[in-house]
Order: structure tokens, then sequence, then C-alpha cells
């Protein structure tokens, strides 16, 4: 088949298209013709574009990234052609779906969608997407290979924090643990002189073209620490709702969110009164194919939906409580061993399952499936 990407070109200022550029480099490996609106993202160790800019409506498939379509949709949705299969990637970063309660994204076949949840009920068209793998990420990791430490730490390398990451650093900082404890470890960014130097020109270029998401030094920290903290996203007061929020909902919420505040005041678990989003992070899937073992969300107790979802205990290690009591109590069960075997079954499962050419299989069989296809 041959696909054709709707790209943003970098005018953006963030214009890092991570999921178009993983389906495009499965779709290769699989032998299938890629082409796109334009010249984008540069393969530095080939010197050449890994999309390539073909001004011709001979394709079988479109997939448009949600940064080219969702800033002028009003003026792209009438050059939709319907007669091809239209796919839509979108990263749904908030709680405000671009497609909610739209009827024109009932044009696209399939919306693959970011930081989905189990019980909510979604369009048909719309499945359920992960950041994954892509060359660069697998290649560096492979590159900067690090024998794991065997200290009973837990890294994390959080500059930001949502505020569910904040809350769960508050309370793993006054940590129970009597033996593993938290350890900040930050990298130096490759804007600094000193590490640019240690860094490839190809690194360089990397850490550039993906607006500061590459950093060998980063992975080779991955690689050698034991355990990581991958958690990300923020909290809200339950039940779902998607915003803006009607008068009605905000209501609704009221409760959650005063049992929320009157927690948060007495030092409580709030666990039971929120609900995540935007939890899927570029961190997780880098810890999970590094040599380290990832702590996140618990992904079953949480109902964060993938469409392939990692089993707690056996490929991370997941948390069920944001205060972490349950964290502390499963780590301290455990040996060096045990978790560097969970950091080893993680890593084989990622790459069985998020690899490009594994992501590309996903999306060929959701094209095939005639459920999909109306």
């Amino acid at each position: 088949m041959k696909f054709k990407f709707f790209l943003t070109s970098y005018y953006v200022y963030d214009n890092y298209q991570h999921e178009a550029i993983a389906l495009a480099e499965g779709l290769i490996k699989l032998g299938h013709k890629v082409i796109a609106n334009i010249n984008y993202w540069r393969v530095f160790e080939e010197d050449n574009f890994l999309f390539n800019e073909g001004n011709t409506g001979d394709y079988d498939v479109a997939i448009y990234d949600f940064r080219y379509l969702h800033p002028f949709q009003d003026k792209l949705f009438p050059s939709i052609d319907r007669s091809k299969v239209n796919v839509l990637l979108d990263r749904n970063d908030w709680i405000s779906p671009i497609w909610e309660k739209d009827e024109r994204y009932q044009v696209f076949n399939l919306i693959l969608a970011g930081h989905l949840l189990e019980g909510v009920k979604y369009p048909q068209n719309v499945k359920p997407w992960g950041f994954g793998l892509t060359n660069r990420i697998i290649n560096c990791i492979n590159n900067n290979e690090s024998e794991v430490s065997n200290k009973k730490e837990i890294t994390h390398n959080f500059r930001v924090n949502h505020n569910m990451r904040g809350y769960i650093m508050k309370y793993l900082n006054e940590n129970r643990s009597k033996d593993f404890k938290i350890q900040t470890r930050f990298t130096d960014s490759l804007d600094n002189n000193q590490q640019a130097i240690i860094a490839s020109d190809i690194d360089v270029q990397y850490w550039k073209q993906t607006f500061r998401r590459h950093n060998p030094a980063y992975y080779q920290l991955l690689n050698s620490s034991l355990l990581t903290l991958s958690v990300g996203g923020y909290y809200e007061y339950k039940p779902y709702f998607t915003q803006p929020y009607s008068v009605y909902e905000k209501l609704i919420r009221k409760k959650s969110h005063l049992q929320t505040q009157y927690a948060l005041k007495k030092g409580f678990d709030i666990s039971k009164y929120v609900f995540v989003f935007q939890y899927d992070n570029f961190r997780f899937w880098e810890s999970l194919y590094s040599n380290t073992c990832p702590i996140h969300l618990d992904f079953e107790t949480w109902n964060l939906k993938l469409p392939v979802s990692p089993v707690n205990g056996i490929h991370y290690i997941g948390m069920k409580s944001l205060q972490g009591h349950d964290l502390v109590e499963r780590i301290n069960s455990y040996s060096i061993e045990d978790i560097k075997t969970i950091g080893f079954n993680g890593k084989q499962w990622v790459f069985e399952h998020y690899s490009p050419k594994a992501v590309a299989n996903r999306l060929l069989t959701l094209i095939d499936n005639e459920n999909t296809i109306r």
C-alpha cells in the first residue's frame, strides 16, 4: 500500500511528530511506500529524509498529524479525500479532545488517540494509541549500554512537576522505604558546551530536531539505573467528564473536589477521589526499552488504556496509590535480581508490541478490520 502523511512544517515551535515517525519507519520496514506533504525528519546517519514530499493524489491511506489539521481545520476539512482511508494521529494532551462532539471528524476511518481511559465511551472510530518507540530511541539506547547498578535507588529525572507528579514526589521524598531511596539524577542539556563536545555531531542534531528530547547521557542514565520513576500526567476530580465542564458536571464533581481538598489539607491519600489524564510520556517508553525497571501508575487500577498494556510486576512496577504505600511495600519485597528481571521483561515486551514494525502492523490490522472501514 501507499501511505501519504500530512505533517506540519517547521514554523511550529515544537514540531516533533513522534507517532508519525514511528509509523513511517515501521511501514517502510514492511515494504510499503511512504510519502508526505513536506520533507520531514532528517535521518542524519543516512543524510536523507524519512518523509519525502510527494505532491500527488496517488495513495491509498492518508495519515494526518493533529498538529497539521487542528489549527486550520475549518479550511482543511473540505480538502480531505473521502475516497481514501483517512487516519488521524491525535495526541490528546488534555481532557478536551479535538474530535469530541464534532461530526466533521467522522471523515476519519480511524482516530489513533493517546491518553484514553478504560470505561469511557468513545466514538467508534477512536482507537487507543501510545507513544511507543522509534529507531532513534532504540539505536541510541543500544549505543549507550551500561551495566545496571546494584544500588538500591529510585532514580528520578523530573524537571517539571505536573500536579500528579508533584504530589507523588512529595510523599516518596518523605520515604517510608527502609531500603530504597529517591535520588535526583539530572543530565546536562546538549546546549551546554562541554556536554555538546562529548556528544557526537549527530546527537546534537537529533537534540535540536526533537526539541531537546534526545540526549545520549540521559539514555545512559536509564541503562545504568536499577529503578526509574516514569510517571506523568495530571489528576482531576472524579467523575470523568471532558472539558469545558457544564454547570451540571461541575455540581457532580463538587463532592470529590471537597474530599480531595480535605485530604490534601490532612495529608491523606487522594487516590480514590481523582482520575489521571495525560499519563503517557516519553520517559515511560524509554525506560521500558532501556535496562532500568520503570515505575509507573498501575495501568489496571487507574484505567489507563493502551492497545496492549504491560503487566504490573512482570514488565514494570505499578503504583496503585499516589502516595506510594503499595509501591514501597512492593519494592521492599523484591531482591535486586527480581527488579532486574522485571526490567529485562519490559525491554522484550515493549520491543515486541511497540517497535516501529509492531505499531505499523497494528495500524494495518485496524485498516483491514471490516468493522473499522465503513
